[in-house]
């Protein structure tokens, strides 16, 4: 579903996000959630093969133990210039109050599980965002694919109205011409420092084949001159590395 939202605020208080929609004459709130992001080195003889035989495990685990929603990701580099980490967690939860829950969970009950992930791929670094929907039509989504991020800042004249206004445009384009691309932002909430953008730009594709794809057509749609159009002035992104990503499960 295109979902129009003409106007964002985020408020960062004391590290808690509150993400506010107003649309009309009335106010609620946009899809939301949170997002923890580990970041990992694999241990000497380990790969991503290992990794994904312990995630194998904590799906288990997480389907018995988890009493809220929580999916499970392993992000692998692709595209990339002198990461920080060989290999990355990302975990979906549908509220912040499920993701504290879920954690709480893991911290009192999956004390031997973390310690069979410790010695495949100790983690060095653990973020906490939380993610807005901007366009995401597709139902059905691959278990594995490929994401591009993108570190975006806010430019002087830009705001989150017209960034909502320039939102519903472009998704009406990517709907126009059926571009299948998923895409969200991650705003930054704790574990993040100075050089932090303001928010990540992420969009899924199914595969390297519909990265490809959807790539051509909009720019053979006009795509390309519309985002500049309409983005020009609110934002300025940084094209950063791309993920082959694992689902690996979680809880319902």
């Amino acid at each position: 579903m295109v979902r129009t939202i003409c106007t964002v605020l985020t408020l960062f208080v004391t590290g808690t996000a509150a993400l506010i929609v107003q649309a009309d004459d009335h106010m609620q709130v946009p899809d939301y959630g949170g997002v923890e992001v580990f970041g990992c080195d694999f241990a000497e003889g380990k790969d991503i093969d290992d990794l994904l035989e312990v995630a194998k495990k904590w799906n288990g685990w997480a389907s018995k133990n988890n009493s809220q929603p929580y999916s499970g990701y392993v992000l692998q580099p692709y595209y990339y210039d002198g990461l920080d980490d060989d290999t990355y967690w990302v975990g979906f939860s549908p509220s912040l109050a499920a993701q504290g829950i879920v954690q709480s969970e893991w911290m009192s009950k999956g004390g031997k599980l973390q310690q069979e992930f410790d010695s495949v791929a100790p983690c060095k670094s653990h973020l906490q965002l939380a993610w807005i929907r901007v366009f995401d039509e597709t139902e059905n989504p691959s278990a594995q694919g490929v994401v591009d991020a993108a570190g975006c800042t806010m430019l002087p004249g830009g705001s989150q109205e017209k960034l909502a206004s320039a939102d519903a445009k472009m998704n009406a384009f990517n709907a126009q011409i059926g571009n299948s691309i998923r895409v969200y932002r991650w705003y930054p909430m704790q574990g993040a420092n100075a050089d932090t953008p303001d928010f990540y730009q992420m969009q899924w594709y199914d595969s390297l084949e519909a990265k490809g794809a959807i790539a051509d057509s909009f720019i053979n749609n006009g795509g390309v001159q519309l985002q500049t159009d309409l983005y020009g002035e609110i934002m300025q992104c940084e094209a950063g590395p791309s993920f082959l990503y694992n689902s690996v499960g979680g809880s319902d």
